[in-house]
């Protein structure tokens, strides 16, 4: 939009040849996001399924005993050292979380751009909220890792106990789940609204665009993971142009090439298809002479 509130004007032409270098970069992106969120989504239940776990009915037991329970050796030294002899498995979530939202930044942020080359309508500012967002997740999910390692370090170089414990310093953990709370609220907004518009200029396939809608919706109401993972995959084709059935027209054209719907007749179509057919009008009847 202008200062005077008209639609901007996007050479098609130009806009043509900037997709055209950024479209396979923004292609790898949209790859290398589905990659990072699987290999979270991966290792996160190994790190958990053997990780061991302090006994419910014990810390009751400690909670009711006469004394000063902070002094008393604590029950979650051997997670600790669990997640010390896992400290690279704890980096590679880390780090794939890191690679897969900045993907996921870059691929939403590229079609939101090419979308408002299409929609002039399409507010500017849509286009900055997921690659925000996404940077976010992505700074929030590294940091929250390494928050856990140094959690981890600081209780096993103490003296272990339960008071040890409470003042391990989780200003790390506390500050990357804040960050990352805030970017996941952005990307979904984002990946919706970019998703629905892209969708409507014909940039993606019906089935594509809902399931982009249902991505960022699922990302504040159930975690869904592999909804995401397949709508960057199958992003990713579409920016190739390998999706089946060809490049999309509007990535050929540059201009806004929404799907087909059903269409009715036009009006006067209808009308006349409506109106009954007019019956022939009777000859006109011959006057006979009278006979004299």
């Amino acid at each position: 939009m202008t200062a005077h509130g008209e639609p901007v004007i996007v050479d098609p032409e130009r806009q043509l040849g900037w997709e055209k270098r950024h479209r396979p970069r923004a292609a790898i992106a949209a790859l290398l996001g589905a990659i990072g969120l699987l290999v979270v989504n991966i290792t996160e239940p190994i790190l958990q399924k053997d990780a061991p776990r302090a006994s419910g009915l014990e810390t009751l037991q400690r909670a009711v005993e006469p004394g000063n329970v902070g002094k008393l050796p604590s029950l979650q030294a051997p997670f600790f050292e669990y997640l010390d002899s896992k400290s690279a498995l704890v980096l590679a979530i880390g780090i794939g979380g890191f690679i897969g939202w900045l993907g996921v930044a870059w691929a939403v942020g590229f079609l939101g751009v090419a979308t408002r080359s299409r929609v002039p309508m399409f507010r500017r500012w849509i286009v900055y909220v997921p690659i925000i967002g996404g940077v976010l997740v992505a700074v929030g999910a590294l940091l929250l890792q390494v928050g856990r390692l140094q959690v981890t370090h600081d209780f096993l170089a103490g003296d272990r106990t339960v008071q040890s414990v409470k003042d391990a310093n989780g200003s790390v953990i506390a500050f990357a789940q804040l960050v990352g709370q805030l970017g996941t609220l952005a990307s979904a907004i984002g990946i919706v609204l970019v998703s629905l518009n892209a969708m409507r200029a014909g940039l993606m396939t019906r089935m594509l665009g809902y399931l982009g809608i249902a991505s960022g919706a699922m990302l504040v109401l159930i975690a869904l993971p592999l909804i995401q993972i397949f709508w960057l995959g199958g992003l990713a084709l579409v920016l190739i142009g390998r999706w089946p059935g060809g490049d999309l027209l509007a990535w050929r054209t540059g201009q806004a090439e929404p799907w087909p719907t059903a269409e009715r007749p036009p009006p006067r179509q209808r009308r006349e298809v409506a109106a009954p057919a007019a019956s022939p009008s009777p000859a006109p009847r011959r006057k006979r002479k009278k006979r004299h």
